[in-house]
């Protein structure tokens, strides 16, 4: 019988660290944590975004966690699952404080035109499955002031006109992950990856796009079973791998 799992039992909390991933996957590397632990910072040092970029927040003002799971009943090729596991569950956090919300592909979420959060998963595999897989959450919660090189940032606080309790936000973020990672392993991907579908940015929408280089305007249709992304170019269905396409807000 499997066990039970319970996400954020234990969490390890730190007022400052480098990066809750960079911990998480040492954690692993070294150790054999519960699935569901988390890493929950005050402030990262070292945060980091998709492909490298860095992820700002102020001390104390945002929710700042890795979840560490191990999802073996998923096959390599299913990595993407797990971006639908996660914006589904971020996004419905959210609506639990009645704060409506959109998937950006791959896995950041929006309200309206801006970014909310941001969303990082490391895999490790093993033969052809995936042994671990480390979650990581960058939520503004309480920020309401911005690097102003980012483009386009926003805030629950902003969009409610009110504070949050971190430690709150936490708690629910860690439900609604074990809510939706349940759904995944009794109701498959398809129900999930339909529901994930429903909530997508721009989705069925004509826009301008910068695709491989070269601005356009495309359509998105939805999301293949590998995660790339379904675009209509010209007529023509075309499928792209992240960054290899640039959403353009004009």
């Amino acid at each position: 019988m499997q066990r039970s799992i319970i996400i954020g039992r234990p969490t390890i909390t730190f007022d400052t660290i480098d990066s809750t991933n960079d911990y998480a996957t040492s954690l692993v590397s070294n150790s054999n944590p519960n699935e569901g632990t988390v890493i929950w910072a005050h402030y990262q040092s070292k945060g980091r975004g998709q492909i490298g970029s860095k992820w700002s927040a102020e001390h104390g003002e945002s929710l700042l966690m890795s979840v560490i799971l191990q999802p073996r009943f998923l096959m390599a090729y299913q990595q993407f699952t797990l971006n639908i596991l996660a914006s589904l569950a971020l996004r419905s956090a959210l609506a639990s404080y009645e704060i409506e919300a959109k998937i950006k592909w791959p896995n950041d979420i929006y309200i309206g035109k801006r970014k909310v959060c941001g969303i990082l998963i490391q895999n490790i595999l093993q033969g052809k499955s995936i042994k671990n897989a480390i979650i990581g959450i960058g939520l503004n919660v309480n920020q309401d002031r911005f690097d102003p090189l980012l483009p386009n940032p926003i805030s629950m606080k902003i969009v409610a006109e009110k504070m949050f309790d971190v430690s709150d936000v936490k708690s629910r973020v860690c439900q609604h992950l074990q809510h939706f990672y349940h759904r995944l392993r009794e109701e498959g991907f398809e129900v999930l990856k339909e529901e994930y579908m429903n909530l997508l940015y721009l989705k069925n929408e004509v826009r301008k796009y910068e695709i491989k280089g070269v601005e356009g305007e495309g359509e998105i249709l939805g999301i293949s079973d590998l995660g790339k992304l379904q675009l209509k170019v010209e007529g023509e269905v075309r499928e792209f791998n992240f960054r290899e396409i640039k959403y353009l807000h004009k």
